[in-house]
C-alpha cells in the first residue's frame, strides 16, 4: 500500500492520463523484467514517449528496505533505461520515493541513445512540469542552448559593437542590454521594431523612433509592480539614456535580431538564470571599471551552494539585503517553484510573498527587476533603498530605520542569503541587520572576509548573543579572480536564536581552498569536473555535523574553557593543506600589489591636489 501512495502522488502531479502505466506500455519498447536472469517482459511504473526521447519512472515507498527505499527506485529505473529494445533512443529516468508531496525524493537520470552510460543529473531535484523537464533533457542531450562559453563569447562580441564610436557608455551597457531583452518580451515591440523608420528631422539620431519604442516597452513591462517601501523609481527616466543611443538603424535591428536569436530565445529553453548579472560583469570588466565598484559578484557555483545551504522548505520566505542583480533570489525562486509541484496558486504566492530583496545601487536594482521579470517575476517585494537598520556594529535600530525594520519583519523572512560589500564595517552591519530581520530560528548564510569575526571580537560576541554560528567554509584565495579581487573569504552560516551561541556548541569548519576550479587562460576559473562532488561532501558534512577527510571538515568549539572567543575555532584545521598552484599565487600577488599601488597613488594624488601641486601622470 505504501508504494501505491507514492504512485498516486506521481499521478496527481502529472495528471492521471499524462503518462502510460505499466499495463499500457507498448511491448515494442522491449522493457525486460527486473528479476535477475529473467528474459520475460517487464515494465517500469510509468512511461511516456516524447517523440525524440522517452521517460521511464520507478516509484518506491521510501521505507527502509532493500526493495522499498529510494536507492531501490534509483537502481530499478536505471535497469529499465538499459534493458530495453530501443538502445538508440535518449531516455530520461525518474526515481521517486516518499509518502507525501512535501517529502518526495526525486532523482533524474539521462542515457544518451547509442551509449550505455547513465548520468545522474544535478537538477531538477523535484518533480517538475514536462516543459521544465524538457529543458533539462535538451541541456543534457544537446548541451545547454545558452552555455557559459557561448554566452560569454556573444556578450564579449556585443560589447565591441556597443563600444564602437562610443555608441553606448560602458557603465550603461548592461542596462541597455537588459532593455533590449525586456523589449523582446513585449509583444507590441516584437511586432513592430522591424518596420521602424528613420526620423525625417536630420538633427535627431537615426534610431530615435526605435529608441523610444524600446523605452516604452520597458516601461510597460516594469511599471506593473513597484513596492510601496521602495524609493520611487521612474523606469522611463532610468532607461532614458537609451533615447540617445546612436547606432545606424539597419545595424541596430541586426543587433536586436542577434540578441533575440542567440540569447533571448535560448533563455526560454534553458534553466540558466542570472543572465543580466553575467552581462553586467562582462561589460564592466571589459571596460576596466569593475575595480571601481564597491561590489563583488558571487560566482555561480558558490551562489547555488549558498542557497542550497539554507535548505529551503516550501513555505520559507527568502531575504537578500544586498541583492545586486538578483542571483540569490532567482536561485531561491527556482527551488521554491520546484517544491510547488506545479501548483499555480502556490507559485503565485512564491512570486508575491516569499522573495524579498533590497538594493541601493540603481543600476543593479534595475538589473535585478529586469532579471526577475525575464525569469517569471518575483518583483513584488524588491526595494530600491538602503537595507541597513543596524549600524555602528550594534543591534540598535535608530528611529529613522524603524519603519523599514517593521515592514521587512512583517514579511516574516525565514532564510537570508547575502554577499555584502566588504569595505569598512559593512560585513558586520549587514550580518546584524539580517539577523534583526529574521524570524526566530531563521537562517543566515553570508559570504564575507574570513577575518570578519576574529578581527572584531566585541562585534562578534554581540552577534553571537543573537545567533548561533553553525558552520564556516573557507573559500579559495582566487574565488574572485575574474573580477581582479583577491580578498580571502568564508561562507558563514548562522541560526537566529534567543539563546545565542552556547559556549560548548560545536561549529563545523570546512577547508574549501580547493573548489575544483582552475584558472584557464582566456576563460577565468572553470570547473575541471570535481565541483559537484566537492559541494555534495560539504553539504553532507554540514547537514550531519561530521568530521570528514573527504569534505575536509572538522568540528570545534569557538569558546575556550575560560569563555574567550576564538572565531576561527579552538581547534585548527587537522587536514593536510591543499596544494596551491604557482599561477594562482603569482596572480594573487600581482593583483594585491596592483591594488595597493592604486590606493597609494590615489592617496598621494589627493594630498598633492590639496597642496595645490597637482598629481602625477603614470
Amino acid at each position: 500500500m505504501a508504494e501505491s501512495t507514492t504512485e498516486n502522488l506521481f499521478r496527481e502531479f502529472y495528471g492521471a492520463q499524462t503518462l502510460l502505466e505499466k499495463r499500457d506500455i507498448p511491448k515494442k519498447f522491449g522493457f525486460q523484467s527486473k528479476r535477475e536472469g529473467s528474459t520475460v517482459d517487464g515494465f517500469p511504473d510509468f512511461f511516456l514517449d516524447m517523440g525524440d526521447w522517452l521517460i521511464v519512472v520507478e516509484a518506491k515507498s521510501g521505507e527502509v528496505g532493500l526493495k522499498s527505499d529510494h536507492s531501490a527506485a534509483e537502481a530499478e529505473v536505471q535497469m529499465y533505461m538499459q534493458a530495453n529494445a530501443v538502445p538508440h533512443v535518449d531516455i530520461v529516468g525518474i526515481a521517486v520515493s516518499g509518502q507525501t508531496l512535501e517529502s518526495l525524493r526525486v532523482t533524474h537520470f539521462f542515457r544518451k541513445g547509442g551509449s550505455e552510460l547513465i548520468e545522474e543529473l544535478d537538477k531538477p531535484r523535484a518533480l517538475v512540469s514536462l516543459d521544465t523537464l524538457t529543458k533539462h533533457y535538451l541541456a543534457a542531450a544537446h548541451g545547454d542552448p545558452l552555455s557559459d562559453a557561448e554566452l560569454t563569447r556573444f556578450l564579449t562580441q556585443l560589447n565591441v559593437r556597443f563600444h564602437k564610436d562610443s555608441r553606448v557608455r560602458d557603465t550603461e551597457r548592461s542596462l541597455f542590454f537588459s532593455a533590449l531583452m525586456i523589449a523582446l518580451d513585449d509583444e507590441p515591440f516584437r511586432n513592430m521594431y522591424g518596420s521602424v523608420s528613420e526620423p525625417e528631422d536630420e538633427r535627431l539620431v537615426e534610431a530615435r523612433y526605435l529608441n523610444e519604442q524600446i523605452v516604452a516597452a520597458v516601461k510597460r513591462q516594469l511599471v506593473k509592480k513597484v513596492n510601496s517601501e521602495s524609493k520611487q523609481i521612474d523606469w522611463e527616466d532610468r532607461f532614458s539614456f537609451v533615447k540617445n543611443v546612436d547606432i545606424p538603424l539597419v545595424e541596430y535591428k541586426s543587433i536586436i535580431d542577434d540578441i533575440d536569436e542567440r540569447v533571448h530565445q535560448p533563455s526560454k529553453r534553458t534553466t540558466k538564470r542570472d543572465i543580466l548579472g553575467r552581462a553586467y560583469k562582462i561589460f564592466l570588466s571589459r571596460a576596466g571599471k569593475m575595480d571601481n565598484k564597491n561590489i563583488i559578484l558571487t560566482p555561480d557555483h558558490i551562489k547555488t551552494l549558498m542557497v542550497d545551504l539554507v535548505r529551503l522548505g516550501k513555505d520559507d520566505v527568502v531575504l537578500d539585503t544586498c541583492m545586486g542583480s538578483g542571483g540569490f533570489l532567482m536561485d531561491a525562486m527556482e527551488q521554491l517553484v520546484d517544491k510547488a509541484h506545479g501548483d499555480e496558486t502556490r507559485i503565485e504566492s512564491i512570486h508575491e510573498t516569499q522573495l524579498i530583496g533590497l538594493e541601493l545601487d540603481p543600476v543593479l536594482f534595475a538589473l535585478a527587476c529586469s532579471n526577475m521579470f525575464l525569469h517569471g517575476d518575483g518583483r513584488s517585494n524588491l526595494m530600491f533603498r538602503d537595507s541597513l537598520v543596524t549600524r555602528d556594529r550594534t543591534f540598535t535600530v535608530k528611529p529613522a530605520d524603524m519603519k523599514l525594520q517593521r515592514y521587512v519583519k512583517g514579511l516574516k523572512p525565514t532564510k537570508c542569503v547575502i554577499n555584502p560589500p566588504y569595505e569598512h564595517d559593512n560585513p558586520v552591519n549587514f550580518t546584524m541587520s539580517a539577523i534583526e530581520y529574521l524570524e526566530e530560528g531563521g537562517q543566515l548564510v553570508i559570504i564575507m572576509p574570513v577575518n570578519t569575526l576574529s578581527k572584531d571580537p566585541k562585534a562578534a560576541k554581540t552577534i553571537l548573543e543573537r545567533a548561533r554560528l553553525d558552520f564556516v567554509i573557507d573559500m579559495p584565495q582566487q574565488l574572485f579572480f575574474e573580477q581582479g579581487r583577491t580578498v580571502k573569504t568564508s561562507i558563514f552560516g548562522f541560526t537566529k536564536t534567543s539563546n545565542g551561541h552556547e559556549r560548548d556548541a560545536l561549529v563545523t569548519f570546512i577547508d574549501m581552498e580547493d573548489d575544483g576550479h582552475e584558472v584557464q587562460v582566456g576563460h577565468g576559473r572553470k570547473d575541471v569536473g570535481r565541483w559537484r562532488e566537492i559541494s555534495r561532501l560539504a553539504k553532507r558534512a554540514i547537514r550531519d555535523g561530521v568530521e570528514s577527510p573527504d569534505a575536509r571538515s572538522w568540528r570545534t568549539a569557538i569558546f575556550d574553557d575560560a569563555g574567550v572567543l576564538d572565531a576561527r575555532g579552538i581547534r585548527r584545521n587537522p587536514w593536510p593543506q591543499a596544494e596551491t598552484h604557482d599561477l594562482y599565487e603569482a596572480v594573487a600577488d600581482w593583483q594585491e600589489a596592483r591594488a595597493q599601488r592604486d590606493v597609494a597613488l590615489d592617496h598621494m594624488t589627493r594630498i598633492l591636489n590639496e597642496a595645490g601641486i597637482g598629481g602625477f601622470d603614470v
